[in-house]
């Protein structure tokens, strides 16, 4: 028996049917936000906040399978120093699509979300220092994002062509990193080494701050947190050459380690999940 216009079974149908072009219409604006190449910039609305930021671009880093660590991990110093790399054992990773912020959080960045930041007249564009990893981690939670993986952040670094340093093979210079060798001794602006970048645009990955990461099977919100969460890459103004590989790692550090030489940047997943 047929029911009057306006009864229970119309309205069920005309809700469901403006849910239908609702999801409809929110799958296509989705697909079409990730509609970009490999370092292409998010210009659209993004599906969590914090992809889009007037003063820190993402980037898109298409996913792939790279070799991680280093082939002369027991030779790069003497076995025992306190610079040792027998940590860097080489292994195949493969780590899916994520966009990356093109450099680390600046001051000026950081004082959005700590309204008491303070920092000198003219350091707008000089990268955060002297933050903990919870205090980095809470910051990238805050944007809808994380701290770079290690597989993340190494993979961002060398491509699938695994390069030794974020620019290529060739050897440091002063014109591509701002390390030990250079001056001023401090960090300098974000992105003022333009020949260091990335071939898909990712700066400052090696020098000037080292950048707060988590080691693989990190879960936030799920995983303890301990001395072992806590790691280090790309090296600093203070680093020699061989710290400014995108193979180095720096792990173990202890909770409420800060420095005058360590930041960090935000990542976004593409496709659920964390590799």
């Amino acid at each position: 028996m047929p029911f009057a216009p306006g009864g229970p079974i119309s309205l069920r149908t005309t809700a469901l049917a403006g849910l239908v072009l609702i999801c409809g219409y929110a799958v296509v604006q989705w697909m079409g936000f990730f509609n970009d190449g490999p370092g292409d910039v998010a210009t659209r609305s993004p599906p969590r906040p914090g992809v889009v930021d007037p003063l820190n671009r993402a980037i898109l880093i298409e996913g792939g399978t790279f070799m991680s660590g280093s082939d002369d991990w027991d030779t790069i110093v003497a076995p025992g120093s306190p610079y040792s790399k027998r940590d860097e054992y080489p292994r195949p990773r493969t780590v899916p699509s994520f966009w990356m912020q093109e450099h680390e959080v600046t001051n000026e960045e950081y004082r959005r979300f700590d309204a008491g930041h303070a920092f000198p007249v003219g350091e707008e564009r000089r990268p955060v220092v002297n933050v903990t990893w919870r205090e980095a981690m809470a910051y990238a939670v805050s944007v809808g994002g994380s701290l770079p993986t290690e597989a993340q952040w190494e993979f961002a670094a060398r491509g699938v062509e695994g390069r030794t340093y974020p620019w290529g093979n060739a050897e440091p210079t002063c014109e591509q990193v701002h390390y030990r060798s250079c001056d001023p001794g401090r960090p300098i602006e974000v992105m003022a080494r333009p020949e260091g970048a990335t071939p898909e645009g990712i700066y400052d990955l090696a020098g000037n701050v080292a950048e707060w990461v988590t080691p693989i099977w990190f879960d936030p919100g799920r995983t303890p947190v301990n001395d072992d969460s806590r790691r280090l890459r790309g090296g600093s103004f203070l680093s020699p050459p061989f710290a400014l590989r995108a193979a180095d790692r720096v792990r173990y550090l202890r909770s409420g380690f800060r420095s005058e030489d360590t930041g960090f940047r935000v990542v976004w997943p593409v496709e659920g999940g964390r590799d």
